[in-house]
């Protein structure tokens, strides 16, 4: 990522390595997000493996289960997103970036705002780009496609719209592989 920010940056000295006091606001949010939020969905998969329906290292039953729970989780987490992008920051004499509410200031910029990004920038090189891969719900795809095909075949609604829809999902679809 610090090679990746220098370039995107074009300056060498683009990152920081290392604890630093001012990032007490992000982590005061990542905390508040883990109570709020996180510690909801670890709780929940742990309860699977207490009660024996998820077994750590079982590939297909992790796959199962972002199968089921993939579209609900990522719909909770753009929740979030809208929620933190119309609060409000807080003036801090401290702080190095502008308060208000962030989505205001990403699309209203105010006057004396600095713009950070390099438009002359060259393009991402193949050996970056190798290294990057589209994201996958599943570890496999051809066992992705015998999912939603049990699915179809079964009549069971895919993707699962709420936590419940994707539990019964994923105690059906384990049961079967």
């Amino acid at each position: 990522m610090a090679g990746l920010q220098s370039f995107l940056r074009q300056e060498r000295s683009a990152h920081i390595y290392g604890t630093s006091p001012s990032n007490q606001r992000i982590e005061a949010w990542w905390s508040f997000f883990r109570r709020g939020r996180s510690q909801w969905w670890m709780d929940l998969f742990a309860s699977f493996a207490d009660d024996g329906s998820f077994h750590h290292g079982n590939w297909k039953e992790l796959d199962c289960l972002r199968f089921s729970f993939m579209h609900v989780i990522q719909r909770d987490l753009e929740q979030v997103a809208r929620q933190w992008n119309v609060h409000r920051i807080r003036p801090d004499r401290c702080a190095r970036c502008p308060a208000g509410v962030p989505d205001e200031l990403y699309y209203l910029p105010q006057a004396p705002a600095v713009d950070c990004l390099h438009r002359d920038t060259q393009p991402l090189s193949a050996q970056i780009l190798d290294t990057v891969r589209e994201p996958s719900v599943v570890s496999d795809a051809d066992f992705g496609d015998y999912l939603q095909m049990l699915c179809d075949h079964n009549g069971w609604q895919t993707p699962a719209a709420t936590v419940e829809e994707a539990t019964l999902l994923y105690t059906r679809l384990r049961q079967l592989v």
